[in-house]
């Protein structure tokens, strides 16, 4: 049987149609590829992070980082650093055996230590990331001051404030617990006061000597451990109540970590650390008690991106660092009043680049930057 070949001479116009389409399906297989790819990074960089930022630097941060350690002796004996902490960096876990004398040592004294960067017991310590500056609750001098990452003495606020304990920052808002005033305050960064919510009792929204406190990471709800009350209370961002926490559990909260998926909080009678979930359903109950033979006392804690537990001792005036599983794996400090020693340690935080900040409540009130 005979065939016939038949050819087809398409117009220029049909050819350059043709060719249109193959291009915009090569292009839309070229982007699912893509975003397979970054949906596949992303993956991988939120399984090994908080909820921090990692930023590329250049060739000058490096070195900065290099001599980040390095320190001077001012007029007054007191160690200083040169150069300034960098303020948004990814969180690192610390090499905590590495921490054994500070890198900068923030401390000024006079006879009644109530002069602008002076502290009289400094207590909680909370760190506004994208700035790096610290806020510290000067419990005795009924202030808040504001250092620099380095140490610089910035600012500080007063404004209703009667034996501020507790400390914490979220995005552009210090809430502040008052220890003898029994309430919480709100103010902005720049010191102007918001709210104030609190009184002395045990209903909803009262306070019997409120201690440390935390803003969810999830829902921007305010922790408070209402200490002397045995529970935790939850507040929304406008400080109205919520609900509580730990009803007929603790015995004296005193600190409080929200992080994603846990809530852990500090109960310094025994003393332990209680983890519960996102639905607040307790999963553990960890007795973080160190090596000493003193009996501990714990007053605040921070954690690092693997859940370790970076907890100042007030009794055995040292810091300990437990795993998540409550086992101790590292300690330094010991009573004194000299470079990397400790006098009644209170306020600890970890800023994110892996620098711990122990603040000292008696004698030589002051910070300490390891």
């Amino acid at each position: 049987m005979a065939t016939a070949e038949v050819k087809l001479n398409f117009s220029t116009q049909i050819k350059e149609g043709r060719k249109k389409i193959r291009d915009c399906f090569k292009r839309s297989h070229e982007a699912l590829q893509l975003r397979e790819t970054i949906d596949k990074k992303i993956t991988e960089l939120t399984a090994e992070t908080d909820i921090s930022i990692e930023f590329e630097w250049n060739n000058q941060f490096e070195t900065d980082i290099e001599q980040l350690g390095s320190i001077k002796l001012n007029s007054q004996t007191n160690i200083s650093p040169i150069h300034t902490f960098p303020p948004q960096v990814k969180l690192v876990v610390p090499d905590y055996k590495a921490k054994q004398r500070p890198i900068a040592y923030c401390c000024k004294k006079s006879a009644d230590q109530k002069a602008p960067g002076e502290m009289n017991c400094p207590k909680g310590i909370a760190i506004h990331y994208q700035t790096g500056n610290i806020y510290v609750a000067d419990m005795l001098n009924h202030r808040v001051q504001v250092f620099s990452c380095n140490g610089d003495y910035l600012f500080m606020f007063s404004e209703k404030m009667h034996r501020p304990i507790g400390i914490c920052i979220s995005e552009n808002n210090v809430f502040v617990t008052q220890w003898s005033g029994h309430c919480i305050n709100k103010y902005e960064l720049e010191r102007k006061l918001i709210k104030s919510v609190g009184s002395y009792g045990n209903g909803e929204a009262q306070f019997l000597h409120p201690h440390g406190l935390d803003v969810s990471d999830r829902n921007s709800n305010v922790y408070v451990c209402d200490c002397h009350n045995n529970r935790v209370q939850i507040l929304t961002q406008e400080l109205k109540f919520h609900s509580i926490l730990g009803i007929d559990l603790f015995k004296h909260p005193c600190d409080v970590k929200v992080r994603r998926d846990r809530v852990l909080v500090l109960d310094d009678s025994d003393p332990c650390m209680f983890v519960f979930n996102s639905d607040h359903v307790l999963t553990n109950r960890l007795i973080t008690k160190g090596d000493d033979k003193q009996t501990n006392n714990p007053l605040r804690f921070d954690i690092d991106r693997d859940y370790n537990i970076i907890m100042s001792d007030d009794s055995n005036h040292c810091v300990y660092v437990f795993n998540q599983e409550g086992e101790q794996i590292h300690k330094f400090g010991k009573k004194g009043q000299g470079i990397g020693e400790f006098s009644y340690p209170f306020g600890i935080i970890l800023d994110n680049t892996g620098h711990i900040i122990v603040g000292c409540q008696k004698d030589i009130n002051c910070l300490q930057f390891f």
